[in-house]
């Protein structure tokens, strides 16, 4: 089977069919989408589609390039994707920010907790991306889009985890090795926490309080292991 297919790369989320035709039908006429974003449990699971083309559509939004970061050595780095990077590709992306940047240039922001990233080209003229996980991918801000209802929490808590990271040694490390999964368990419990029955917090939030509740639910039924090795990463961070 060639490379170039389309067909899904061994190790990635079982995309159930061609990721690249796939893709190609949903950004016809779109500069980027964000599918099943707050969806961790269905399959393919959450995805950011994006597309890098030489000319302009003028139709939605006309990316130039992709920011996000990925791990070097235990730590953040921030990457670029963009029409000049060799394709296919499969690589790993790592938790924190993925910013979409158009031409004018304005961009479009998004929060993950990590996953895989596919590219490929379909044509000379166009490159195509899919930033896929097993966690959700939420809209934190931007030039055409709104905001998930999840997004302060997964903010907040990512703004959290820079004090380990700058006050215990090994924590960038620790929380680079987690699986996406792993390290949104230990959000899950964190976000648990502050919105603990009674608190003025799930007063307040009830429907927020709702859902991540669920998603606790479903993700200790879903994965176990990932559940747990959430708490201790997060104990271990001194975070709970």
């Amino acid at each position: 089977m060639s490379e170039r297919t389309g067909a899904p790369w061994p190790g990635t989320l079982d995309w159930g069919g061609d990721w690249l035709a796939d893709t190609a039908s949903e950004l016809a006429h779109l500069g980027f989408d964000l599918r099943d974003g707050l969806m961790p449990g269905a399959q393919p699971g959450p995805r950011l589609l994006v597309a890098l083309r030489d000319v302009p559509t003028l139709e939605h939004f006309d990316p130039e390039d992709v920011t996000f970061w990925e791990i070097h050595n235990g730590r953040g780095q921030l990457a670029t994707l963009d029409r000049r990077r060799p394709v296919p590709q499969r690589r790993v992306f790592s938790w924190g920010r993925i910013r979409v940047t158009d031409r004018i240039p304005v961009s479009n922001q998004f929060l993950t907790f990590g996953g895989t990233l596919l590219v490929d080209a379909p044509s000379a003229a166009e490159t195509l991306a899919a930033f896929i996980s097993r966690a959700p991918i939420v809209r934190w801000a931007g030039h055409s889009q709104g905001v998930d209802p999840l997004v302060d929490e997964v903010g907040a808590f990512f703004g959290r985890l820079m004090v380990p990271i700058d006050f215990q040694p090994d924590a960038e490390q620790r929380i680079a090795a987690a699986e996406p999964e792993a390290l949104y368990s230990a959000f899950l419990h964190d976000a648990l926490a502050r919105l603990r029955p009674g608190g003025h917090l799930r007063d307040a939030y009830p429907d927020l309080a709702n859902q991540i509740s669920h998603e606790a639910n479903r993700l200790a039924h879903d994965n176990a292991a990932a559940w747990e090795a959430g708490a201790t990463l997060l104990g271990s961070l001194e975070l709970g």
